[in-house]
């Protein structure tokens, strides 16, 4: 069986994972008892009732053919998720990966909101950091970077937005802005994480656009913009 872009999930991979969660403890390969683990991100498919699959974000499919380490998992169709995994021997047609799942992580995963100009104060725009953004083919994602107390109880918003109040020139981009609301939370520590927007809300706009231009208020310095290209210059 050919591997892809799959990453050994080795203590240094669950660490820097772990410190995308925040709060989310280490995983080591000790905490399994196999050196052969995998790790990668996809997206969930539910195929019948509590039938799913996992479509990684380099195109192919794994299918989870021993979920008996997986403890009350929520299923549900579209979300995203860090999985770790280990190959099973036997080969599954119609799937690139037959798997033994030994732990699933949900991504944040949202819609992409159209925000009418009354609602621009609501939402927020505290400081973050994107530290990296790339399309898959039904999301965009953003990792990102702010500060927070470290209190459980206090909650950060984050929302992908069409600005319908924004003047924007006709650069040939969709523009959206990356909103953060820290809801007056103290700036103690940093945290970083990943979330998924859903590509629905503007799909049928894409293929007008070379791509699309994510505005961001970020930790330090003015308002800056992030270009992803959805088609060949």
């Amino acid at each position: 069986m050919k591997l892809k872009n799959l990453m050994k999930a080795g203590g240094w991979m669950a660490c820097v994972v772990a410190s995308m969660l925040a709060l989310q403890s280490c995983l080591d390969d000790d905490s399994y008892g196999n050196e052969n683990l995998l790790f990668s991100i996809g997206t969930v498919k539910v195929m019948e009732g509590q039938d799913y699959y996992v479509e990684l974000d380099d195109g192919s499919s794994l299918y989870p053919s021993d979920t008996t380490a997986i403890h009350g998992y929520a299923v549900k169709d579209e979300q995203r998720a860090f999985v770790y995994f280990s190959l099973l021997e036997e080969e599954l047609p119609g799937y690139e990966y037959n798997a033994k799942l030994e732990h699933i992580e949900d991504i944040l995963t949202k819609d992409i909101y159209r925000m009418p100009p009354d609602k621009a104060d609501s939402i927020g725009n505290d400081r973050i950091d994107v530290e990296n953004v790339w399309l898959t083919q039904n999301h965009i994602n953003i990792v990102y970077k702010f500060y927070h107390s470290n209190d459980m109880d206090k909650k950060h918003m984050l929302n992908l937005v069409i600005d319908e109040g924004r003047d924007v020139a006709g650069d040939g981009y969709l523009h959206l802005s990356f909103r953060h609301n820290a809801y007056n939370d103290t700036p103690l520590q940093g945290g970083s994480g990943i979330v998924s927007f859903k590509l629905d809300a503007v799909r049928d706009q894409l293929p007008s656009y070379k791509g699309l231009r994510i505005e961001v208020n970020p930790l330090y310095g003015g308002v800056k913009d992030f270009t992803v290209n959805t088609t060949a210059d």
